[in-house]
């Protein structure tokens, strides 16, 4: 008797795992960073497009960010890379550049600078090679992705925003990763 009065339960929770499952869950945040390589030399980029993505069905304002270089005030990417070699080891090479947070306008200020994604809607920007600080000479291995880190707004300004009704820029994205091989 215990064995049928289990079955339902046991098939009832099977069946809603089975559902939850098939179902693709959204993943979380309003934008999406995407990664474009442009201009392919000897099987490396010579220049990458940046794109951040708007994915909901409303209006997000977006400050155009800086390109491989710190930038509270609109938000910024990184380039990243490993590079791994056909036979020696490689170096890495790195650079600072600075960024401040004085004298900034209110943030219901700030943000009328900002463009206006639609759903669906891009802001983007190609950047030669030269620019984002790496060779690709060597023969080898070049993973590239981008990170973006969105403008630095304090709590109550967040607050502002949603009291005013204006969907920013919330947290850190990810491009995918992308590779490439130069040959010797």
């Amino acid at each position: 008797m215990r064995l049928l009065s289990a079955t339902p339960i046991v098939l009832l929770l099977a069946s809603s795992l089975a559902s939850a499952q098939s179902a693709s869950p959204i993943p979380p945040g309003n934008l999406e960073l995407r990664l474009h390589p442009a201009s392919i030399e000897d099987g490396i980029p010579q220049a990458f497009t940046f794109e951040i993505a708007n994915r909901t069905n409303h209006d997000v304002r977006v400050p155009q960010p800086v390109v491989d270089c710190a930038g509270d005030y609109t938000g910024y990417i990184w380039l990243r890379m490993v590079f791994t070699p056909l036979h020696s080891r490689g170096s890495e090479i790195g650079y600072m550049c600075a960024a401040d947070k004085v004298n900034w306008p209110p943030i219901l200020k700030r943000v009328r600078e900002w463009k206006v994604l639609r759903p669906g809607e891009t802001v983007s920007q190609t950047v030669a090679r030269a620019q984002l600080h790496y060779e690709g000479r060597q023969p080898g291995s070049y993973e590239f992705w981008a990170e973006y880190h969105p403008p630095a707004i304090e709590p109550e300004d967040q607050k502002a925003l949603g009291k005013a009704g204006v969907d920013f820029p919330h947290g850190q994205l990810t491009s995918s990763h992308l590779t490439f091989t130069r040959k010797p």
